[in-house]
């Protein structure tokens, strides 16, 4: 209820500095996400918020669901983390091979 409460809360008009301010959150987090060695990010999206940053897309192996969000946590300016991520398997293996 909080975070629903948080994120209608964010109906206001925002200031140029503050879509500023949430892009440059948005790319440092991108950045970690694709900078991290044991994650496979390409098919993660990042927005922000208000500080509030939500994850779409989908990883191919459940750990990373978690990992994900840890990384974009531990980012400066990061508030929160809205985790929206999928598991996709497509009927894929769990090999690297076929990622």
């Amino acid at each position: 209820m909080a975070l629903l409460a948080s994120l209608l809360g964010c109906a206001t008009p925002r200031t140029e500095a503050q879509k500023q301010a949430d892009e440059a959150i948005a790319a440092r987090v991108d950045g970690a996400l694709q900078a991290d060695k044991l994650l496979y990010a390409k098919h993660i999206t990042v927005h922000a918020d208000n500080g509030v940053v939500r994850l779409t897309g989908f990883v191919w192996e459940a750990p990373d669901l978690e990992e994900a969000q840890r990384i974009a946590a531990g980012v400066d300016g990061v508030h929160g983390v809205v985790n929206d991520l999928e598991l996709q398997r497509n009927g894929l293996g769990d090999s690297p091979v076929s990622r």
